[in-house]
């Protein structure tokens, strides 16, 4: 159980997403900083983003995970009756049974069909919008950046269209986790990984103007592309999911379910929502992302890529453990012609 559970909450440290909204306020002024920055970022500035892309998912992460983790809780109890951990946290928090919350679902969690109330939402909606914004908040933690010139970006680019037939394993990743901005004459693209366990990869790919717009986010009800949970907005990035190759083989990796959210181009009979649907870019599909990222990992690997790694001290305000890291940049150049 994470340390957000083990708290022990009472009403006035803890209202849920009802009221004040503060998980999206962290770090504004730094936030916005990165946001100005993106429009034309330099290799020096990628602690900047690291920093702004924690303060932006990080507390909404903390702030999201007790809904979300009750969330296959009450489908063990639809089938079990057991009554998890976090299930057991909610009824004694709520002073009420578990079938009691399960039956009013809508009321104590607003989950729900989108207009059965306001800001309702279904409950795999709100898992894979958890998802979406916990790969933002650990990609960051291990402080790995990556730089790629307009050139490289060409060339993973076109290399997309070989990738979704290369083996990929968490040994060939460039870092277990990491940051890496795509630049391109038109505007970047910024992917974004985590290995969640053995071979289980999250990824995400957004542009720089949508990613300025993540991070410029502060709840607040707005007109156009969004996620309301109740009172507030949500921006989660695209994001696929995937199983790694296995050590030695040469089967490419495979995209699957995100907590009930089917990829785009996978059949099912079970209806769904396309986890693009979720995110504030209808621009990327699952498979898309997956080849992009498989092509970088891929140019990473390559001998004729030229790269230039840089360390860089944390900040001496950084009060968070996981900023008192130094930051790895890596500066990928263009491919060498030996």
């Amino acid at each position: 159980m994470s340390n957000a559970l083990r708290r022990n909450r009472t009403e006035e440290d803890f209202a849920g997403p009802f009221v004040t909204g503060e998980h999206f306020r962290h770090g504004l002024p730094m936030r916005r900083q990165a946001q100005q920055a993106l429009a034309d970022l330099e290799p020096a500035q990628m602690p900047l983003l690291l920093d702004a892309l924690d303060d932006a998912a990080t507390p909404v992460v903390e702030h999201l995970e007790p809904f979300a983790w009750v969330v296959p809780e009450f489908e063990e109890f639809r089938a079990t009756r057991t009554i998890g951990t976090t299930l057991a946290w909610w009824c004694k928090f709520h002073g009420q049974s578990a079938e009691s919350l399960l039956v009013n679902t809508e009321r104590y969690f607003c989950f729900g069909p989108e207009g059965s109330a306001i800001g309702a939402m279904e409950e795999h909606t709100m898992l894979g919008m958890y998802d979406a914004y916990r790969c933002t908040s650990a990609a960051t933690a291990d402080r790995h950046a990556y730089y790629a010139s307009e050139e490289m970006t060409a060339h993973i680019l076109a290399g997309r269209e070989t990738s979704a037939e290369v083996s990929v394993t968490p040994e060939n990743l460039p870092s277990p986790s990491g940051v890496a901005y795509l630049a391109r004459p038109e505007g970047g693209l910024v992917l974004l990984w985590k290995i969640e366990h053995d071979t289980l990869l999250s990824v995400q790919l957004v542009s720089a103007s949508e990613l300025a717009e993540f991070l410029g986010n502060d709840g607040e009800p707005r007109p156009g592309g969004a996620y309301r949970y109740l009172n507030h907005v949500y921006l989660p990035l695209p994001t696929a999911e995937a199983e790694l190759s296995p050590p030695g083989s040469d089967t490419p990796p495979n995209l699957h379910n995100i907590d009930g959210l089917t990829p785009a181009g996978m059949d099912t009979d079970v209806p769904h929502v396309p986890h693009e649907a979720l995110t504030n870019n209808r621009g990327w599909t699952s498979a898309e992302i997956l080849e992009v990222f498989v092509a970088f990992t891929h140019m990473c690997r390559q001998k004729t890529t030229q790269t230039e790694s840089t360390t860089v001290s944390a900040a001496n305000s950084a009060t968070i453990p996981r900023r008192k890291k130094p930051t790895e940049i890596t500066n990928l150049g263009s491919p060498s012609r030996r």
